[in-house]
């Protein structure tokens, strides 16, 4: 305790407050002469080299119970004082003129208090008045004030088992609202005691919300009996209960039953739909299958992932099948990017360290699509449902297999609805007329921010000026993120749309009736993506002919295919999302036909796009040689999805 030097001289001059005038220096204690500068002089003992003067005693200060940090009590109260009072943010001690002027007359008074206050910031030990609030003369910090906060988060982590000592892996997590920021004590304990306790001290520097982990000690000594809760834990934090919570308990195990089991790495399962930016709920949990020994029923499992981009999964429970037990992992966190989170699950198995992976796939986000051409037909060139039933490229970009949240979906992307992956709309045309071709329903389409247009079999936009007027809407569209897949065989119509991308070229088509086309050997997506490796296969149109084109800057293009003079017939464009291949028919399947031979109309007509019975892309048996259409335009569905999430029209720049 540290002493003001001006406390000694307050006190000796009350001291004289209640004996006679005094008008010269005085000593008590003895009969010898105050010291020079000593109003008062308390010694029995003379030492002019300030050694020591008294051998006796010292000086006792009155003891009190101080009441209010900002008040005189008990000593003077203001006229009508009432406890209660305080309870009204509104009252004022000092509205009494005769109290307010009695503080400022006090200061100075020092007292010995005989109670600690932390709500009212009053220490134990001598206390000042400075005239407006009681300071304590002892240099040390005051408690913090602090309540529990949301009791679902006060956990005890860990096994805990009698004679094992805790270790890291054993500790509390506690939140706490602190209200008031000084020094702390948080202790928490069975009650009885058990040999174990958890205890943190330090300091909070400002109030706030904080989440604590409080680490374990000491050794269990007895092991929970059957059909018990477990230990009681007391939780005291500066010495005062904290009890807001419903009663926390503890099992501890009995030590002599080992885990004794081995994962089944084979059988592990992830499940639930991930989603970047998307906090995991219950819906979101790894199954791992066990083979546990019959020694080991009773004893407890605890199985853990490592954390991957702010998620983890965790488990534990008891043993209780012979042979293979499915236990769940709960997921917790949030994903911030779209890469796959391979998860390191561990166990706390004696019989065996051996390690687990599992792959936890990011959805993409659900995609609005739009598909933009000839609807009235069974073809399927643009996704469409015809008389209620979904057609070919439907059917393969709705299928779970193919698109989906699966845990076999080849592309892991968010379902628009249960039967539906896109938000998908139609812009329809029919022949030579019809929405397809009115600039103003165009506009309209593009102003709606799709993030996919599908173009399919026939744009033949035979008005000039409304041509120009809807490639010019094309390229805008390209220009701000937009994805299109372009199948256009329709020669004025890609010519005019290559020419409002490339303002002052000139383009030419020229028309093929070849049967096939083979694809290049690149390392690229669309070539080698998700539903198949294509580089150096085939790809036929629908026996109506295709165009290449001539006069595009090929240096910012990936042509994957060529006619046969070397003119380009498909490529995808280097800085735009662009994918076009000159051929209106190439995505068709008759009526939604599966099987690699099928797909035939009754006239001969062939439709290249082929799938199983599942709707899983497939190669497509083929006049003078199979195509690949099929796995083609699933493997340019996954590379616009990709591009939508990542570089499109509405991802936040």
């Amino acid at each position: 305790m540290k002493i003001k030097l001006t406390f000694f001289l307050l006190c000796l001059l009350l001291i004289t407050n209640g004996s006679s005038p005094i008008k010269a220096q005085v000593t008590i204690g003895s009969n010898l002469i105050p010291e020079k500068a000593a109003i008062l002089d308390i010694k029995e003992i003379e030492s002019k080299e300030g050694g020591v003067t008294a051998t006796k005693g010292g000086l006792v200060l009155p003891r009190v119970n101080l009441e209010k940090k900002y008040q005189l009590y008990p000593f003077i109260r203001e006229a009508g004082y009432n406890a209660s009072n305080f309870d009204d943010p509104d009252y004022d001690p000092n509205a009494d003129a005769t109290y307010a002027a009695e503080k400022p007359a006090h200061k100075g008074l020092i007292v010995y208090n005989l109670t600690e206050n932390d709500d009212e910031e009053l220490c134990l030990g001598l206390n000042q008045w400075d005239g407006e609030k009681w300071n304590c003369f002892q240099e040390k910090m005051g408690n913090a004030i602090a309540e529990l906060g949301n009791c679902d988060s006060l956990q005890f982590i860990g096994q805990y088992q009698n004679k094992v000592a805790l270790g890291a892996g054993n500790y509390m997590t506690i939140p706490l609202h602190v209200k008031k920021a000084e020094a702390y004590t948080l202790t928490a304990r069975p009650s009885p005691d058990n040999g174990y306790y958890f205890t943190a001290s330090g300091v909070f520097l400002t109030p706030g919300y904080y989440f604590l982990s409080v680490p374990g000690a000491g050794t269990p000594v007895k092991f929970t009996p059957e059909g018990e809760p477990g230990d009681l834990i007391k939780i005291a934090f500066n010495n005062k209960p904290m009890d807001a919570c419903n009663p926390k308990y503890i099992v501890v195990e009995d030590s002599s039953v080992k885990p004794l089991y081995t994962m089944l790495c084979g059988k592990t399962k992830v499940h639930g739909v991930y989603q970047m930016d998307k906090e995991l709920t219950d819906d979101n949990y790894i199954t791992v299958t066990l083979n546990v020994d019959i020694e080991a029923i009773g004893a407890k499992y605890i199985i853990e992932t490592n954390t991957v981009d702010g998620i983890y999964f965790k488990g534990q429970g008891l043993l209780t099948t012979v042979g293979e037990q499915t236990v769940v992992l709960q997921g917790y966190g949030t994903p911030t990017n779209f890469d796959d989170k391979v998860m390191t699950i561990t166990s706390n198995s004696v019989k065996s360290k051996e390690t687990c992976k599992a792959t936890v796939p990011i959805a993409y986000s659900t995609k609005t699509t739009y598909g933009w051409g000839w609807y009235n037909n069974t073809a399927g060139y643009i996704m469409q449902i015809v008389g209620g039933k979904p057609q070919g490229t439907r059917l393969i970009a709705d299928a779970d297999i193919n698109f989906g949240t699966d845990e076999n979906s080849a592309v892991r992307i968010v379902k628009h609805s249960p039967t539906q992956t896109f938000n998908h709309q139609i812009l329809s045309g029919e022949g030579m007329g019809g929405a397809a071709y009115e600039p103003a329903r165009v506009k309209d389409m593009f102003d709606q921010k799709p993030e996919i247009v599908l173009v399919g079999f026939d744009l033949a936009i035979v008005n000039a000026s409304d041509r120009a007027t809807i490639a010019q809407y094309m390229v805008d569209y390209l220009k701000e993120g937009g994805v299109m897949i372009l199948a256009l065989e329709r020669d004025y119509m890609m010519k005019s749309f290559c020419e409002a991308l490339y303002p002052g070229i000139s383009v030419s088509t020229t028309w093929r009736s070849t049967m096939r086309y083979q694809m290049g050997f690149m390392d690229d997506e669309i070539l080698k993506g998700p539903f198949g490796d294509i580089r150096g296969k085939y790809w036929g149109n629908d026996m109506g002919g295709a165009i290449s084109v001539t006069g595009l800057p090929e240096e910012d293009l990936i042509v994957y295919s060529r006619d046969e003079n070397g003119k380009p017939i498909m490529f995808k464009h280097k800085y735009f999302n662009l994918f076009w291949i000159g051929e209106g028919g190439v995505f068709a399947n008759y009526n939604g036909t599966a099987g690699s031979s099928a797909g035939s109309a009754a006239t001969g007509v062939a439709y290249p796009v082929a799938f199983d019975n599942d709707y899983r892309p497939m190669t497509r048996t083929w006049t003078g040689g199979d195509v690949e259409n099929g796995r083609l335009y699933a493997n340019i569905l996954a590379w616009a999805i990709k591009q939508a999430q990542f570089n499109g029209i509405n991802t936040p720049k």
